[in-house]
């Protein structure tokens, strides 16, 4: 891991146009609050907040090579952590019953809450928690994965397998879960005593976003982008120059999966509820989709295609709830003229993607001593 993390190296000075295209692109979503109304403001923190999952979902399928569908379980299991906080501070006289155990679990028979719950009522230990149980989870997988030299589709079936199991499992573990309808009717977010107001988290979701746009951008044009795109492209090269191929897709696989774990946290707040539905391979597939129709390693893709998308859906939703014929349509357009997805469309100097081919020399790594 100590030779992973020693190849992160600044890149080099920031193209001008992407800077003045960010600040732009920045601007009109700090303005978009307020001109748009109150449902349109929450559906861009929504779309923001599945972009950033896109973009997560980029830096191991669009520029490691690696094809998961279980970020949507990375997701959800961030968000089940953000809702069992504030849940849990809900007040007595907001629950179905009076006290201060959730309703579900009143339900379900329990009479006090488990022990492994029972922390995450504390902000710093479920904000820590948020981003250390997916990517705990993912560290383990990877490691098994990775370090047993699982290449190629058997990733994929793998991820699958686990997408649907734990579907299946906290569906199953309904006392403590929620069942199918997860968690639902949660505290408003505060802080420090104060409760964020709409507009407060619509900020809050916009500056993770652009924050991880920028970290992306910097991580992979940097000489650990430049492993990353060359395990991409010649896995078995990179290996022979000495590189520790499987601790590089277990790093970039599980800080994936931490940023994933931070916008299902973020997502709870907004939307107020959670659920299994977000464990389950359909949504998995959505955000391959996304990746897809905006354009592998571009980072900038997988966010545009979710906010399309997403505003297609919503537009689509009012007049059939067939919606996903629509996206299934946009999705076979793409792969049979745009395979290089809607980035592709742009001139190239737009698309800040020059430096997403693998060039530079890669010297042998250096000797363990």
């Amino acid at each position: 891991m100590t030779e992973v993390v020693g190849r992160i190296r600044p890149a080099s000075n920031v193209p001008t146009r992407l800077l003045l295209f960010g600040g732009i692109a920045l601007l009109i979503f700090c303005i978009f609050p307020f001109v748009a109304g109150e449902f349109q403001t929450n559906l861009m923190a929504k779309l923001l907040l599945f972009g950033a999952l896109g973009v997560s979902l980029d830096l191991v399928w669009g520029f490691t090579g690696i094809l998961s569908f279980a970020h949507g379980v990375f997701f959800t299991l961030g968000g089940y952590v953000a809702a069992y906080y504030l849940k849990l501070n809900l007040s007595a006289s907001a629950n179905n019953y009076g006290g201060t155990l959730p309703d579900f679990m009143v339900w379900n028979g329990l009479t006090e809450l488990p022990w492994f719950i029972a922390p995450l009522q504390f902000f710093p230990v479920a904000a820590i928690a948020m981003l250390l149980i997916p990517a705990g989870f993912a560290y383990v997988i990877g490691w098994f994965i990775f370090r047993s030299k699982v290449s190629g589709v058997y990733i994929t079936i793998i991820t699958l397998a686990i997408s649907s199991a734990l579907t299946t499992f906290f569906i199953s573990q309904q006392a403590y879960t929620g069942g199918t309808n997860g968690i639902t009717d949660v505290s408003k977010l505060s802080l420090l005593g104060i409760v964020i107001p709409p507009i407060g988290l619509y900020f809050i979701i916009l500056f993770f976003t652009a924050a991880l746009i920028a970290g992306g951008w910097w991580l992979t044009q940097s000489n650990f982008g430049l492993i990353l795109r060359s395990i991409k492209e010649n896995e078995k090269r990179i290996s022979y120059l000495g590189y520790d191929v499987a601790g590089f897709k277990i790093f970039i696989w599980t800080l994936s999966a931490a940023i994933a774990g931070i916008a299902g946290g973020l997502f709870v707040p907004l939307n107020r509820f959670i659920s299994p539905v977000y464990l389950a391979v359909a949504f998995g597939t959505q955000v391959v989709i996304w990746v897809a129709v905006g354009g592998r390693g571009t980072l900038f893709g997988p966010l545009i295609a979710a906010i399309l998308l997403g505003q297609v859906q919503n537009s689509v939703d009012r007049i059939t709830q067939d919606w996903q014929l629509i996206v299934g349509f946009i999705l076979l357009l793409v792969v049979l003229f745009l395979p290089d997805g809607l980035m592709s469309l742009l001139p190239k100097p737009l698309r800040f993607t020059e430096n997403n081919q693998v060039t530079g020399y890669l010297p042998p790594a250096p000797k363990k001593r």
